[in-house]
């Protein structure tokens, strides 16, 4: 999972504007029909831990009226209706909540039909994350989107497994050992695109997703 935040800020209570959310949903709608391996969807919630999802209530606020967002209580998720006419008058989507206490977050994980086996290649185990390279190009131009930092590919694991993977690169075998989340981290580097070394997954893992920049958990 990878997760892009962005302080929402206004004078009295936390919004953003409306446009960047609205650039944002038509840049995924378009890389959605490109890569049909990666799950993307914008997401907000609170740094306050005593605040749940189900206690926020979004809304644009518009010349007409409120216009109500839906979050999904699980995760937050959420997509607004795309209309021009928001952009033009220069609405903004609200919450109620005080400023500097929300976080808005553009998500991207992976789709993954096949989990990786025993001897796969790197170049064909970083596959997604090669899209995904992709995806950072297409929304570094939304002004106003953070950059996408690529950290590399996690393998997920019960709780109950111990393993490691062996990536056999030309300078000699580098071990990745199972982390406290129970999975196996496994760096996005040039150089080993460029080697396309084998891989040695001992253990399957039963799901794959992208890791966070601050250490894959």
């Amino acid at each position: 999972m990878l997760l892009w935040p962005l302080l929402l800020t206004a004078a009295d209570q936390a919004r953003i504007p409306y446009e960047l959310i609205y650039r944002i949903q038509k840049a995924q709608t378009t890389l959605r029909g490109s890569f049909t391996n990666l799950v993307m969807d914008l997401r907000m919630k609170s740094t306050l831990p005593e605040v749940r999802t189900q206690d926020l209530t979004v809304y644009i606020d518009s010349k007409d009226g409120r216009i109500p967002v839906q979050l999904n209580p699980a995760n937050g998720a959420f997509s607004l209706p795309i209309q021009d006419n928001l952009v033009a008058e220069g609405a903004y989507v609200e919450v109620n909540q005080p400023k500097g206490t929300m976080n808005f977050q553009w998500f991207v994980g992976l789709k993954v039909a096949q989990l990786p086996t025993n001897g796969i290649r790197y170049r064909d185990l970083m596959q997604p994350l090669k899209d995904l390279e992709q995806v950072r190009i297409e929304m570094e131009k939304i002004p106003g989107a953070p950059p996408l930092t690529i950290a590399g590919l996690k393998l997920l694991y019960p709780p109950d497994k111990e393993t490691s993977v062996v990536v056999h690169a030309k300078g000699g075998n580098r071990v990745f050992k199972i982390n406290p989340a129970h999975a196996v981290v496994i760096p996005y580097e040039a150089a080993l695109l460029e080697q396309n070394p084998v891989v040695s997954i001992p253990v399957p893992p039963i799901g794959v997703d992208v890791a966070d920049p601050g250490g894959g958990s």
